[in-house]
């Protein structure tokens, strides 16, 4: 026999016992006595006097009884005995259960997929239940997905969100699913709590060896007023509806793409794109030909096709190039022949093409003779004399004559003041130099929004206003490009543009280096093997580039700063750690989500010299993009404006400038960010924009609007779904759907696959690209020691069917809530102590002091 406490906390209400003995003290007054005459003929017996303090002592503790019952009460104890099973049924049951999300769910080797076999056996469960039971429905994908909360007692809703299940994707973390769905148990109130894990039995997703994951999921369990119980069903070995077993494949073999990375996000009509991936293959004893197909705007390009050649276990690298004609966003795929597993067979990419782009040219060392400006090269590569259709609109302005116009909502009068500009070579004293914030508040204007990029060439220094709205403009998704040279003044910089923390790039300048007699005969170049971005790549020796073959006699010494590493949050799976994918600057999703310069990411060399040192930084800041250069883009310090890709590179440059400001290409659980379209509302207060985000199941979510006037941003949090989404007008049906108030249009099968084509590159539309995790497309299923690994200490069972629970819950000793024989009780003890207060005031007695 066990007893314990639903509500623990409320027997801080025992504190209240003290309330009847305060105001029993407090009436205890003390009078002045007068002997009189005939008192001594109304003066109580000795026997009278015991009587009436034996009647007082007793209703205070009335009184106390009272206080404590209540609190035992509303703490709601319940005990578990075996003589308990004789007095009435057992309690209700809250049950929380669990969907395996990921690819491997889609399975097509046996008669039914997995996750078919999954809505079966819920199906079948369900039936089993008793009136009263509460069901949670969660789905374990790589964020955790609630489908249905609060928890309902309705089966045939659980049945009909079932129904209209997305297609598995991704991949799944079970002990955070697992450790949420503790966590939704504690707010439940029955005495018996379940929680029921369907899956496939593969190994990708239980991090076995993760023991951090486990003791969290342990620690959760402990804290918990009702134990609750964790149950797996292996759906492979479940059986069918009719109990028979499912046929195991002999060999699990499955081929899958990997993440489609493109050489930009961004690009102009005619201009090449290239677009990378792997294609692996995982089981099986032979090697295997497959096809590669590559898609645009749901078009299949037959002469694009590619065909590879995998060994068991193997990968092979697949590359497309392709020039897009109209302007908008398309949607690119790399596709494979349909297998068992179908789900993993393609891979989708965003770019958005518009129209040239516009870039500003800060030129920090004009001279009379424009072919020795430090901007001539670039300007010369963006705008070739005779092209009327440039991809690049380049605009130069002289360092000088720069004064960007930067309006605040806290100045509000007019432009930030431009203070004036040092000439080159004079430093203003150290004490008389502020550091510059950014504003707090977003800002009026910022005439730098109408670029897409800025480079600073060879520019000394900046002056404050020039900080505050170059540090705005990139915070808020702008590129800047630095093009260091000898002009810089180091102080200023370190204390400015690369301070800590708050500066645009975490690197410090040190001296500036020359090649030594010895480099000097065979030549300082770039090293290719250090060209591994997507968008570098073009220019390695293998791919026939004259990148790595310029010379460079000078260039700026540069630090990379390292940041201390902190510990990942508690919320924060392991999984999100190890997986995040490096990017420019090494932004991983949750330094992006968080748009802040205190949560500036690392900066990475994205090139090195022959000598180790970086040539080429990258870095984010906010949601804009920063790269350094360390040697000038002119003919001064390199050879680099004489080799034939130097125009190409500048381009690619630019470009990757340029692509933060719209990012389309995102992981699970990064928000989409979009500008706020001109034609939409002004989203005032309770007033919706008249666009929505279509997810990749069909329905419409509604934006949140951040910002104000020109820097308005279309923000969508809830990305846990992967797949493609479509920014576009709302619609008059979308108003019921986001109310809740009619189903969808169009019906989902089992599988939730829609019955209509996805919209693709519209007028009117903008597309994005959530993507997942590709692990799980490794089917290796679940070892007995790691089983053993992860049931240790009773943690949690595997189980067929679901009347092995109600096997379970026999075996146990049955459990009963105390509170209601608490709450007869203390109605018993109320109406004592008002029958008692009834009796003293009726008799008349006053207790004397003797």
């Amino acid at each position: 026999m066990s007893f314990e406490l639903l509500n623990p906390w409320m027997l801080a209400g025992l504190a209240g016992v003290a309330l009847p003995v305060i105001a029993h003290l407090l009436s205890k007054k003390k009078y002045d006595i007068v002997s009189w005459g005939a008192m001594q003929f109304l003066k109580l017996g000795q026997e009278t006097r015991r009587r009436v303090w034996l009647e007082d002592l007793w209703l205070l503790l009335l009184r106390m009884a009272l206080v404590v019952w209540l609190a035992i009460a509303l703490a709601r104890p319940w005990v578990s005995a075996k003589w308990l099973g004789d007095i009435g049924p057992q309690p209700n049951r809250d049950i929380v259960l669990i969907l395996d999300g990921s690819y491997s769910m889609a399975w097509e080797a046996t008669s039914v997929t997995p996750q078919e076999q999954s809505v079966r056996w819920i199906d079948k469960f369900l039936g089993q239940l008793r009136p009263g039971d509460t069901v949670t429905l969660l789905e374990a994908r790589e964020q955790v997905r609630t489908l249905i909360d609060p928890p309902t007692r309705d089966v045939n809703r659980v049945r009909d969100v079932l129904k209209q299940l997305s297609p598995p994707t991704g991949t799944a973390n079970f002990p955070e699913a697992l450790s949420h769905a503790v966590k939704l148990l504690s707010r439940t109130n029955h005495l018996r709590r379940e929680v029921v894990l369907l899956t496939d039995g593969q190994s990708q997703g239980w991090f076995s060896d993760d023991s951090n994951l486990w003791l969290r999921l342990d620690d959760l369990k402990k804290q918990s007023s009702v134990t609750p119980h964790l149950w797996v069903v292996n759906v492979l070995n479940a059986g069918d509806s009719n109990g028979q077993e499912l046929p195991a494949p002999v060999e699990r073999l499955n081929f899958h793409v990997e993440r489609l990375q493109p050489s930009r996000e961004l690009s102009v009509p005619g201009f090449p794109v290239r677009f990378q991936t792997r294609v692996r293959f995982s089981g099986g004893s032979t090697s295997v030909t497959r096809q590669a197909h590559f898609e645009v705007d749901g078009q299949r390009l037959a002469e694009r096709t590619q065909s590879v050649t995998l060994s068991p276990g193997g990968e092979a690298n697949v590359e497309f190039e392709h020039r897009f004609e109209a302007t908008g966003s398309h949607l690119v795929r790399v596709a494979l022949d349909p297998d068992d597993l179908p789900t993993d067979n393609l891979s989708e990419a965003v770019i958005v093409v518009a129209e040239a782009v516009p870039v500003l040219l800060v030129d920090g060392d004009p001279r009379p003779e424009p072919v020795q400006s430090e901007t001539f090269f670039i300007h010369a590569a963006l705008a070739a004399t005779g092209n009327e259709t440039p991809w690049v609109k380049p605009t130069t302005v002289k360092w000088a004559d720069w004064t960007p116009t930067f309006q605040t909502k806290a100045n509000g009068e007019g432009e930030a003041p431009a203070e004036p500009l040092p000439r080159s070579g004079t430093v203003a004293p150290r004490a008389a130099r502020r550091e510059p914030r950014p504003p707090e508040e977003p800002p009026a204007f910022n005439d730098l929004d109408k670029y897409t990029a800025v480079v600073l060439a060879n520019v000394p220094k900046l002056t404050d206003a020039q900080l505050a709205a170059l540090t705005d403009y990139v915070r808020r998704g702008g590129g800047v490009g630095l093009v260091l040279g000898n002009q810089i003044e180091r102080d200023d910089y370190n204390d400015q543009l690369f301070a800590d923390e708050t500066g645009l790039l975490g690197v410090s300048l040190k001296d500036i280096e020359s090649e030594t007699p010895e480099q000097r005969e065979q030549g300082v170049m770039i090293a290719n093997a250090t060209l591994e971005s997507p968008w570098l790549q073009r220019f390695r020796a293998e791919r026939g580039a004259a990148f790595t073959t310029a010379r460079f006699s000078r260039w700026w010494k540069v630090d990379i700063n390292t940041p201390m590493a902190s510990p990942p949050k508690a919320d924060q799976s392991s999984e999100e750690t190890a997986t995040a994918e490096p990017e420019l600057g090494g932004l991983t999703p949750s330094a992006r989500q968080s748009g802040e310069d205190s949560k500036r990411p690392p900066a990475i060399a994205l090139a090195r010299l022959q000598t180790g040192a970086p040539y080429l930084v990258g870095g984010q800041f906010g949601r804009g993009n920063v790269l350094l250069l360390t040697s000038p883009l002119d003919a001064d310090w390199n050879t680099l404006p004489a080799r034939p890709d130097f125009v190409a590179f500048v381009h690619e440059l630019l470009f990757q400038l340029a692509s933060r400001r719209g990012e389309r290409n995102v992981v699970v659980g990064q928000p989409l960010v979009s500008p706020l379209p001109n034609a939409a509302h002004p989203a005032e207060a309770g007033v919706p924009v008249n666009f929505v985000i279509e997810g990749p199941d069909g329905e419409p979510h509604e934006p949140k609007v951040n910002g104000e006037g020109a820097s308005r941003l279309l923000v969508l949090d809830d990305t846990s779904l992967p797949g493609v989404y479509v920014l576009r007008r709302r619609e008059p049906e979308d108003e019921k759907r986001l109310a809740g108030k009619a189903e969808a249009d169009h019906k989902l099968d089992v599988l939730g696959k829609e019955k209509r084509a996805k919209p693709l590159a519209a007028q009117g539309r903008e597309l994005f690209v959530v993507n997942a995790d590709r692990a799980e497309s490794n089917l290796t299923p679940l070892t007995d020691e790691q089983i053993a690994s992860i049931t240790a200490d009773e943690r949690l069972q595997f189980i067929r069917e679901g009347r092995e629970i109600q096997a379970a819950a026999s075996n146990e000793l049955p459990r009963h809530e105390l509170w209601q024989l608490l709450f007869l009780a203390f109605l018993a003890l109320l109406v004592g102590e008002v029958l008692l207060t009834r009796k003293l005031v009726r008799g008349g007695h006053v207790a004397s002091e003797p």
